[in-house]
């Protein structure tokens, strides 16, 4: 038994970082990673209450967007940037939690950090029939004019899945919002005189989501020897959503604009019915070895709307962290 798990460990962590070598934090499993580490806590140290711990690491993967929101997630049409995410986070045995961490990626002119986040949360710990999780996340952008950066500044999440099933289904609610901005510079000669112009658009966005799962979690322990302990959860999903873009214009060559918005030319409001938007696939690992823990994990997304974008997405990463 132990050397067959030893074999699908080696050939997840294998394919998860073969894949970050080319395009390479996951997303759909944030709340389950964060219950399945206190299930793995209370394994390894024989016993049923809930502990305070913290925790600090790295993840290196290709996520721009939520850290938790797979509905999100399914809009990221870039995936060829390696992201690498420092992560230092403190859980209360009451179930609430604080956690920041920071996107470290290069955009051509060296590594430097993108984006930060703090997100407080709240995870329902112990309780035999549900796991219950809400978070608030705040991004704060360094660039929005970047394409590398999250549309997403603000976030709130919250998920329930009921357990007592071997197949669990799950349920997730999302609200979030932010802008970001887009600039073209064009140099022109009026009347002899050389001048710029520049027309800099603001796009405000307003998402909400729902996402339904199914998983199922295996987890074993004494898998190389009695101090460590392994879980896989595999999970299919289904992503619904509605959004709003608000389109705000800002230029120097207003005779231009206005003859551009008199003939319908520039829109101000992109407005996204509710509708089904990706059906996706998650697999998450937590492989915990006394205080060290491996998080591998892999999304897979398949976009439904009509997109000029690819419709597939494929959002991977590895978290190496100490609990403390």
């Amino acid at each position: 038994m132990n050397k067959i798990v030893i074999a699908i460990i080696s050939l997840l962590l294998l394919s998860v970082v073969s894949f970050s070598q080319k395009v390479p934090e996951g997303n759909a499993a944030a709340f389950d990673s964060v219950a399945v580490l206190e299930e793995l806590r209370q394994l390894l140290s024989n016993t049923d209450e809930p502990e305070s711990y913290g925790f600090a690491g790295i993840g290196i993967g290709n996520r721009l967007f939520s850290s938790r929101n797979p509905t999100l997630n399914a809009k990221q049409a870039i995936t060829n940037k390696i992201i690498y995410t420092p992560t230092v986070a403190y859980f209360h045995k009451s179930g609430l939690g604080l956690t920041a961490a920071a996107n470290l990626l290069n955009e051509g002119d060296g590594l430097g950090v993108n984006q930060y986040s703090i997100s407080p949360s709240f995870e329902l710990n112990n309780y035999k029939y549900v796991d219950l999780g809400i978070s608030y996340t705040h991004y704060f952008v360094k660039d929005k004019f970047s394409p590398f950066a999250s549309p997403i500044q603000q976030d709130v999440f919250a998920s329930v899945a009921y357990k007592k099933t071997w197949i669990q289904p799950g349920i997730a609610i999302g609200f979030a919002g932010g802008d970001y901005n887009d600039a073209r510079y064009k140099d022109t000669v009026v009347l002899g005189v050389r001048r710029q112009l520049y027309d800099s658009v603001n796009y405000k966005l307003q998402v909400f989501s729902i996402t339904l799962s199914a998983a199922h979690r295996f987890t074993w322990h004494g898998v190389l020897n009695n101090r460590d302990g392994l879980s896989i959860t595999p999970s299919l999903l289904a992503n619904a959503g509605s959004g709003k873009t608000t389109i705000t214009h800002k230029t120097n060559a207003n005779i231009l604009f206005n003859f551009l918005r008199k003939r319908g030319r520039v829109p101000r409001l992109q407005t996204d019915a509710f509708e089904l938007q990706s059906l996706g696939g998650n697999i998450g690992i937590n492989y915990m070895i006394d205080h060290l823990v491996i998080q591998p994990q892999l999304y897979m997304d398949y976009y439904l709307p009509a997109t000029d974008s690819k419709r597939f997405s494929t959002i991977g990463a590895v978290t190496i962290a100490y609990t403390f």
